[in-house]
């Protein structure tokens, strides 16, 4: 049976009233190899290495794009605590290891092949993460990976990570140490959702992460993941790789009808060439990230057999929104479960989709 928390009132509302998420004029081109960048660890949490990959300036912190790797294990550094992300759209790739979520009482494996929108706002608790020991310079070399893998969990657990904007609001529901089995299980409600999105999950077995021909070329083939309608046609997301035996309708990787976005392209794996619209060509390796304007450079061509790329699509209409100030995002995280309206612990079986409280 649902629970009625409390009344929400007008003191607990917290409008954003920020600036607009306007991008720099033009053109932007920001190319930030593997090794230009580090993992910086403890930067949210203390058991966590942080490497940014470069959107942040490019954007003028419309969008923040990082990996996240783990330093320590479950056993020695505990769970995050039931907490939420307040930003308009939020994709996390599992790129190694194993992690294990609640999200809104649902418990989800994240391993290399799964693509998560987590849609800003839905409340969630990262209670088990795996952890190759060894020494700090081994850990930063974890291999990135957006295939399956049988011995994922013998990795460190670690993940891509796409907000829009950089700058959102951290809420703590329920502190690492307090979280009781039933807490783990509860669906939460709150006025905070990012408007127009919903969480969505795709698992690489899924038939719509299925490898499909690329509209005119005939050497690769890509995965849509699914990002763009549960994040309310802000973010799309491909992988591409060379051609193998792919089957099914072509897929573009382009968002129909969309200009004046951003694109972000990441080679996980391999490598490959780029056309520049200059006529220059731009080559990418293993690790590296370039954020551009939409159609600054041209699909991949000279791709090693072994590639893997991850492109994101940043839709003009972000520039319509509003990241929160500093005030805005500390008087949230003031507030902590006093935002919640409506939880409801989940019963044993339960398979109502994440948000429920929210959908009804």
């Amino acid at each position: 049976m649902a629970i009625q928390d409390r009344t929400f009132v007008a003191d607990a509302t917290v409008p954003i009233i920020g600036r607009r998420l306007s991008l720099p004029e033009g053109p932007i081109f920001d190319l930030q190899r593997a090794d230009e960048a580090d993992y910086e660890l403890g930067e949210f949490r203390a058991w966590a290495g942080y490497k940014n990959l470069g959107s942040d300036e490019a954007t003028a912190g419309l969008a923040h794009f990082q990996h996240v790797v783990s330093f320590a294990g479950t056993e020695a550094a505990g769970r995050t605590g039931i907490h939420a992300h307040f930003a308009h759209a939020h994709i996390v790739i599992p790129t190694s290891g194993r992690g294990a979520f609640s999200y809104d009482g649902v418990v989800t494996e994240a391993v290399p092949g799964v693509v998560i929108a987590q849609h800003g706002g839905t409340i969630h608790d990262q209670f088990s993460y795996s952890f190759a020991a060894g020494s700090d310079a081994d850990n930063r070399k974890t291999p990135i990976s957006v295939d399956p893998s049988a011995d994922a969990a013998a990795q460190s657990f670690g993940f891509l990570e796409l907000f829009v904007p950089r700058s959102f609001a951290n809420v703590e529901i329920v502190p690492p140490g307090a979280v009781s089995e039933a807490d783990q299980r509860t669906a939460w409600d709150h006025p905070y959702h990012a408007a127009g999105a919903r969480f969505f999950i795709q698992d690489a077995g899924a038939p719509d992460a299925a490898y499909r021909p690329v509209a005119a070329r005939a050497d690769l083939e890509a995965r849509d993941a699914g990002t763009w309608e549960p994040t309310g046609g802000l973010v799309a997301t491909w992988i591409i790789r060379p051609a193998s035996s792919s089957a099914g309708p072509e897929v573009r990787i382009a968002a129909p009808g969309e200009t004046g976005g951003v694109d972000i392209l990441f080679m996980a794996k391999g490598s490959a060439s780029f056309p520049r619209g200059d006529g220059e060509v731009v080559r990418l390796g293993a690790g590296d990230a370039l954020t551009c304007d939409q159609g600054l450079v041209g699909d991949p061509f000279d791709c090693s057999p072994d590639m893997r790329l991850i492109k994101f699509f940043i839709a003009a209409k972000a520039q319509l929104l509003r990241e929160r100030t500093p005030e805005e995002i500390a008087r949230l995280e003031a507030l902590g479960p006093d935002i919640i309206t409506r939880r409801e612990v989940r019963p044993e079986g339960d398979a109502r989709p994440v948000n429920f409280l929210r959908e009804s």
